[in-house]
C-alpha cells in the first residue's frame, strides 16, 4: 500500500519502485519453474523490505526457493481478479484490508482457519483487532503483517502561536471541535484551517466509520445509510465546515492534494500509521508536530496490510508457513516495521520503543488499543456503487450545505434498489 492519501485510489503510484527492482528479474508474472511465488507491491522502500523478508526466510530454510513478483499497487490490484480466475496468482500475496473484502467474492483467498487452529494462533497473537479484516463469511482469509493506528496530528508550532493547548492522550469531541475552530484564521498566503479534510469525498470510507457505522450491512445485505451512526458522522462533517468554519469542503479537494497537513496550513489532520515516515520527511524542521488519539467518542476505519494465501495454490502448506513467518516471526516483523507498525503483539511494543525523535513518545499504545473497536470499510461488488453514492452525498452536504437527513435518505433509497436487484 502506498502511504499517502492516494492509498484510497487503489493504492497507486509505485511504478518507480517496480522499475528499481527490474534488474533483479522480478516482474508481475507468475512465470514457470519451481518454488513459492511471493507477490507484493508498494513504493521503492516497501518493495525492498518485502524482498529482505523473503531473503531472510530462505536463509532460515535452506533449500527453499522463493520467486518474487510485483507491480505498482494499482496494477497489482487490477490483475489479481484475472489471475484468480486463471489460477496463476502468487502463492502468497500481500494485500490491503480493503482488497480482502473487495475480492472475497471471487474465491481467490484460501481459508486459513484450519491452519490457525492447528498451530495455536489466535486473537491474542497480534495487536487488538488485527484479524478484523480477515474474518469474512465465517472464514479467516489472511494474516496481519502491519497495522496502521489512527489519531489526530497537531501542529504544535501553530498551537503555540494561537495560544491553544495541545491535546492529551484523552480528549472529548467538544475539546476537539473547540481546538479545530480556534486554530483556523486568515494568514499571509491564504486561509489556515483548523482541520485538514482527510475524510474522503468521492471515496468517503472514513466518513461513516467515525462513530462505527457503515452505509450498509454487508452480511445482511441491507442499507444502513440513515442509521444514527452514519447520520451523526455526516453531520459532524457539515458542522466542521458550515457551523465552525474549521475545515475546507469537498470542493477544495484539488487544493488539499497539494496543501495537506504537512504544508503547515492546517492545525490538525487525520493521522494513520503509514503517514509517519513520509510526513516526518516532508515536514522536516518546518514546524513541530505531535499526534493524539482520536477523540474519545470516535471509532474510525481499520487499516492494515496482510499476507494471504491463494486458494488455487498447489503449495498451500508451504504458502501457509511463509505467510505465518511474515506475520509472526519477530525478526521479519522488525524488518516490515520500516513501513508501518508490526502486527505481532510483542513486536509492536519493541517497534515503538525503537523510534527516534518525538515519534517515540507518540501515544502508540492507546492508539493501537483503540483499533479493536474500528471497522473495515467493506468493499467489493455492488457495495462499491453504494460508496460512490455516499461520496456524492458527502459532496452535496459539504459543498452545497444540503441537509444531512435528505442526502442520506437518497443514498438509502437508491442503495436499497441496488441490493434488491
Amino acid at each position: 500500500m502506498t502511504r499517502s492519501p492516494s492509498r484510497r485510489r487503489l493504492l497507486g503510484g509505485a511504478a518507480a519502485g517496480a522499475a528499481a527492482l527490474a534488474a533483479a528479474g522480478c516482474g508481475f508474472t507468475r512465470g514457470t519453474g519451481d518454488g513459492l511465488v511471493f507477490g507484493f507491491h508498494g513504493d521503492t522502500h516497501a518493495l525492498g523490505l518485502y524482498q529482505r523478508v523473503g531473503d531472510l526466510y530462505r536463509r532460515r530454510n535452506p533449500g527453499v526457493t522463493i520467486r518474487y513478483t510485483y507491480a505498482d499497487s494499482l496494477g497489482f490490484f487490477q490483475r489479481l481478479p484475472l489471475m484468480f480466475r486463471a489460477g496463476t496468482a502468487p502463492d502468497v500475496i500481500v494485500a490491503a484490508e480493503s482488497w480482502i473484502s473487495g475480492l472475497s467474492q471471487l474465491g481467490g483467498w484460501a481459508d486459513l482457519t484450519p491452519y490457525l487452529e492447528r498451530d495455536g494462533l489466535g486473537e491474542d497473537t497480534w495487536v487488538p483487532g488485527a484479524l478484523t479484516p480477515a474474518r469474512i463469511g465465517g472464514e479467516t482469509l489472511c494474516l496481519p503483517c502491519l497495522v496502521y493506528p489512527k489519531g489526530i496530528a497537531y501542529n504544535l508550532t501553530l498551537m503555540r502561536e494561537r495560544g491553544v493547548p495541545p491535546p492529551g492522550e484523552s480528549w472529548t469531541e467538544d475539546a476537539f471541535l473547540e481546538t479545530a475552530a480556534a486554530l483556523g484564521h486568515e494568514a499571509a498566503g491564504g486561509r489556515v484551517y483548523g482541520l485538514h479534510n482527510g475524510f474522503g469525498t468521492a471515496q468517503p470510507y472514513d466518513v461513516p466509520t467515525v462513530y462505527g457505522g457503515l452505509p450498509f450491512d454487508p452480511v445482511a445485505r441491507r442499507m444502513t445509510a440513515t442509521s444514527p451512526e452514519v447520520t451523526r458522522s455526516l453531520q459532524l462533517m457539515s458542522d466542521l465546515i458550515h457551523a465552525h468554519g474549521a475545515m475546507p469542503d469537498a470542493g477544495s479537494g484539488q487544493e488539499q492534494e497539494v496543501l495537506n497537513f504537512t504544508s503547515g496550513r492546517f492545525g490538525l489532520g487525520l493521522f494513520a500509521g503509514y503517514s509517519l515516515l513520509p510526513w516526518t520527511e516532508q515536514i522536516g524542521t518546518n514546524f513541530e508536530w505531535g499526534v493524539a488519539p482520536y477523540p474519545d467518542a470516535w471509532s474510525g476505519t481499520y487499516q492494515n496490510n496482510n499476507a494471504a494465501v491463494f486458494a488455487g495454490s498447489s503449495r498451500k502448506e508451504e504458502a501457509w508457513d511463509f505467510a505465518k513467518f511474515l506475520s509472526t516471526d519477530p525478526e521479519a516483523q522488525a524488518i516490515l516495521g520500516g513501513n508501518g507498525t508490526p502486527a505481532l503483539r510483542g513486536a509492536a511494543a519493541a517497534w515503538s520503543r525503537s523510534l527516534e525523535g518525538p515519534a517515540r513518545d507518540y501515544p502508540w499504545e492507546p492508539m493501537i488499543d483503540r483499533m479493536a473497536g474500528q471497522i473495515v470499510a467493506y468493499q467489493g461488488g455492488v457495495f462499491n456503487k453504494i460508496w460512490d453514492m455516499l461520496g456524492v452525498a458527502v459532496q452535496a452536504v459539504e459543498n452545497e450545505n444540503d441537509p444531512v437527513d435528505e442526502a442520506l435518505r437518497r443514498v438509502q433509497a437508491r442503495g436499497t434498489e441496488l441490493l434488491r436487484a
